[in-house]
């Protein structure tokens, strides 16, 4: 008797048969763990992500800039006056976007439940009139991956329904093959995991309110990161909790080469910033992946010295040295706009949105300050360990979307 196909499996299958494929999963199933196995293999395969944050995590470029789309006001309403346009405009490297578009084989979409439908229906169009090729998106493979029960796309009407991937016409014609990943490496105590995906769902019962509502903490430990809805609050508590410490504030300014609108853009995502205000004893975190220097991204730790070229961190077991590191608008060919600065930002506060694809020891949460669906899930299933969850006050209920509730229930194997 064969054993089961796993979901891992199946997806490796499918993505070499050539299909287009939908791989979603709770947060810490490891989906990009996944793709990264397959793009190894292929490694003619194009990576892109929806949002810059997740490009500069994923190693690749906006599906946007990867395309040559333009985002804001446009010529007319039809896609050919759009293409038109896109056409003419040779500023804004849309010569190296047909290129990339016309002899793409495979495309990786990231986070593609954080993109408009109507977005997804342009490139669509797009590659189908670069390439001559009347199939979906020209007949390159699209490999997108993401959880539409996590942050939705930006709504750009207030009040409208959100502008989902798989409404649009383009999801429809290609046909996604959509495979759920199931077993979440993140948090191993089971009934943690149990809880977080029924929160994942909406579904707060009996037994998740037990095991989670033990966790409400009035009075947090000031030390705990706050996972918050909007920047201007980081930047408050951030900034209010480094002028509690004692001592003289030391300050670094990144180092930046290039066109002013690629420094911008790193600027705006990554998470540590242009201006680095620290003090010993101040709590900072990592954000980069350097395990041979000790250390890893989301990881959190106490300053314990401050030098012109290094900078020494407490992370509870082992003092680590942390040297400034360098970020590039392509990553790939590593031209373009640099950006360096040493790895980290103070840890008191972090938005929940650039929070996403974190892992974190420990966070306070105001579940009730969610104001997108699948908010607040994204929020608490940061964090590893259920000792290391800190809730501000229990809500009635959980904001989730119901069409992507309805439409998990429909897909998802």
């Amino acid at each position: 008797m064969h054993p089961p196909i796993t979901p891992e499996l199946r997806f490796a299958s499918l993505a070499e048969s050539g299909a287009n494929v939908f791989l979603t999963g709770p947060a810490g199933t490891g989906k990009s763990y996944n793709v990264d196995q397959f793009t190894e293999a292929h490694p003619d395969t194009e990576v892109t992500a929806s949002t810059g944050i997740a490009a500069l995590n994923v190693g690749g470029m906006t599906i946007h800039r990867w395309g040559g789309i333009l985002i804001g006001p446009k010529p007319g309403g039809e896609f050919s006056d759009f293409f038109d346009f896109l056409a003419r405009d040779k500023r804004r490297g849309i010569r190296a976007a047909f290129n990339r578009v016309r002899w793409a084989k495979r495309l990786v979409i990231d986070e593609i439940s954080m993109l408009p439908g109507r977005l997804l229906d342009y490139l669509d169009y797009h590659c189908r009139q670069i390439r001559g090729v009347d199939l979906p998106f020209g007949g390159i493979q699209v490999i997108s991956t993401g959880d539409f029960l996590q942050l939705p796309p930006v709504r750009t009407r207030p009040y409208h329904d959100y502008d989902w991937a798989f409404t649009s016409r383009a999801w429809a014609d290609a046909g996604f093959r959509t495979v759920e990943l199931k077993q979440i490496h993140r948090q191993q105590d089971p009934a943690f995991a149990s809880a977080l995906s029924s929160f994942r769902l909406g579904r707060i019962d009996a037994e998740v309110a037990a095991l989670l509502k033990p966790r409400v903490a009035v009075f947090p430990d000031r030390d705990l990161t706050r996972l918050l809805t909007h920047n201007n609050a980081v930047t408050k508590w951030n900034d209010y909790c480094l002028g509690e410490l004692p001592g003289e504030e030391w300050v670094r300014e990144a180092e930046t080469f290039g066109p002013d609108h690629q420094i911008a853009f790193l600027e705006k995502n990554l998470l540590t910033p242009r201006t680095l205000r620290l003090k010993v004893r101040a709590k900072v975190m990592f954000t980069v992946n350097r395990p041979d220097d000790g250390f890893v991204n989301g990881q959190t730790g106490t300053v314990i010295r401050l030098g012109r070229n290094s900078i020494d961190v407490s992370t509870g077991s082992q003092i680590v040295t942390a040297e400034p590191y360098t970020w590039f608008y392509d990553p790939h060919d590593q031209a373009g706009a640099t950006f360096t600065q040493f790895p980290m930002r103070l840890a008191y506060g972090v938005t929940i949105h650039k929070a996403q694809g974190l892992s974190l020891d420990s966070a306070f949460v105001d579940i009730r300050a969610a104001r997108e669906p699948g908010q607040g899930y994204v929020a608490i299933s940061r964090v590893r360990t259920l000792e290391g969850l800190h809730l501000k006050d229990w809500p009635r209920g959980v904001f989730v979307s119901q069409r992507a509730i309805d439409f998990h229930s429909a897909t998802a194997r």
